[in-house]
């Protein structure tokens, strides 16, 4: 589940689709509606949602791979082991949650006393003519239809409502409706709401006059009557809820030839889906950082070790560098390693210790286990260690096992930080490619990655600038793991971690 920042940067990327997408409708709808006709002006508003659909769809991924070099360029960034985290800033973000909530619960309250007041006043035989109902949408008129409305006027008036029964504009309502209320901060959604139904009701408007081109001044004539009872309703569709002067010039107009139409449509359809794909396109890529360093050998990974969990001990000044010697075949390597993946180099020995104090046993993770693959019967065992940018440390030691994804075995801790480590492995041949993430979104600017071959540890830089050390091991699934995972994908009892 997404935590609460990206749940705002979500709402927030929607809300600007959406606020862009509602302009240009309105910049094109009364161009449109002169040249193709007042159907295909209506169709326009099928750009806003598929603008804010295009938001929410997975953004383009940019993987960027750093060699050695660029990563101890930010070495400078890495919190001294002494430091101390000061205290947390103030995070406005719950309060704007519970604002955002609150929002939405009002206007919900004041869409529901709206339609509740006008179910009562139809009750009554004092509304419609209108379509009401969201599952079951009728027609509901007043008690004196048949003396306020002569025969040609109620034929057109009940035509009216029927079309839109027929085009589902009570369901499209209910939706524009919920937007409203889900978006009520953003002055384009009730933009949106307000000439959406004006342009509904013209295009239903459109359809009558064409179907009944004898009955203008009968159409014209019933709007005026209705116009003088209106009572307007959230969820549905009112006859006299727009401006009338507009509606009743429009009946005068010629309705544009059926080719005009159809080249109209066309258009709509090209300008929506290029609009769509703009949206997708003009989203900033999210951007991999895959630091790929050589692992560092036993002494060096266990000085990182204790320094990171020994906050009272200082940081070491790094020891002036010594001229290599060349190697011949050695330095060859050395050189061809920034322009491949690097593996780690091995060390079999070193591997992320446990910060001191936890006893947490192994138990079944759901967590982001679908994110590693492992060849079946394999396990693949990853442990992760390392300072959080908060100072705190952080650990885990997940298992992942090739007979099923549904589920890993290990534990993590946290430490009370607001970040925790988790990893996935992708197992191919003898190459396991490990991902490390401070949280279980796998965001891009909390995630990096490493190449080991089993039994070998390295050292992930963050993007944050955080070293995690990790070590990668293999073994052979156990029939008691196969069977476990046999019965738990049969069952669907595996437990969320």
């Amino acid at each position: 589940m997404a935590d609460l920042p990206e749940l705002g940067e979500i709402l927030l990327r929607a809300n600007l689709a959406l606020a862009v997408a509602v302009a240009g409708v309105m910049v094109l709808r009364l161009p449109v509606r002169r040249l193709f006709g007042a159907r295909i002006a209506y169709g326009l508003w099928i750009l806003p949602p598929l603008a804010v659909l295009a938001m929410l769809v997975p953004a383009r991924v940019v993987t960027v791979r750093l060699a050695a070099a660029a990563m101890e360029a930010t070495e400078t960034a890495l919190p001294s082991a002494g430091t101390v985290p000061g205290a947390a800033p103030f995070d406005a973000l719950p309060w704007l949650v519970g604002l955002w909530l609150a929002g939405v619960a009002a206007c919900l309250a004041w869409q529901t006393w709206r339609q509740l007041r006008f179910a009562r006043a139809a009750r009554a035989g004092r509304a419609g003519p209108a379509v009401v109902g969201l599952l079951r949408p009728r027609v509901v008129t007043p008690a004196d239809f048949a003396q306020r409305y002569t025969p040609a006027e109620r034929e057109v008036v009940l035509a009216h409502e029927q079309v839109h029964l027929e085009r589902g504009d009570p369901a499209i309502n209910a939706g524009l409706a919920l937007l409203t209320c889900v978006n009520w901060f953003n002055p384009a959604a009730h933009a949106m709401s307000h000439w959406l139904k004006i342009d509904q009701e013209l295009a239903c408007d459109a359809r009558v006059v064409a179907a009944h081109p004898k009955a203008r001044k009968a159409y014209a004539q019933a709007m005026l009557k209705t116009q003088l009872a209106a009572r307007p309703i959230p969820l549905g569709c009112h006859l006299s809820s727009h401006p009338l002067a507009e509606r009743v010039r429009l009946l005068t107009r010629p309705a544009p030839s059926r080719a005009r139409r159809l080249a109209g449509a066309g258009l709509t359809v090209t300008l929506a889906l290029a609009g769509a794909v703009g949206a997708w396109a003009a989203r900033p890529a999210r951007l991999a950082l895959v630091y790929e360093t050589p692992a560092a050998s036993a002494p060096e990974g266990a000085a990182i070790q204790r320094a990171a969990y020994s906050p009272s001990a200082p940081r070491a000044p790094s020891p002036p560098a010594r001229p290599a010697k060349p190697r011949g075949p050695a330095a060859r390597t050395e050189a061809k390693a920034t322009a491949e993946p690097l593996v780690a180099a091995a060390a079999p020995t070193l591997e992320p210790i446990r910060p001191p104090g936890l006893q947490r046993p192994a138990r079944i993770i759901q967590a982001v286990a679908d994110r590693s693959l492992v060849q079946p019967g394999s396990a693949v065992r990853v442990v992760a260690s390392g300072l959080a940018p908060d100072g705190i440390a952080l650990w885990s030691d997940f298992t992942a096992f090739g007979s099923q994804r549904l589920y890993r075995k290990g534990a993590y801790e946290r430490g009370g930080s607001r970040y925790s480590v988790f990893t996935s492995v992708v197992q191919e041949g003898e190459r396991l490619r490990v991902t490390v993430s401070l949280g279980r979104a796998f965001r891009p600017e909390l995630t990096g990655s490493i190449d080991l071959l089993p039994g070998q540890t390295g050292i992930v830089r963050m993007p944050t600038g955080q070293a995690m050390v990790v070590t990668a091991t293999v073994r052979p699934e156990t029939p008691e793991e196969v069977e476990e995972g046999r019965r738990m994908i049969e069952h669907g009892d595996a437990g969320w971690g």
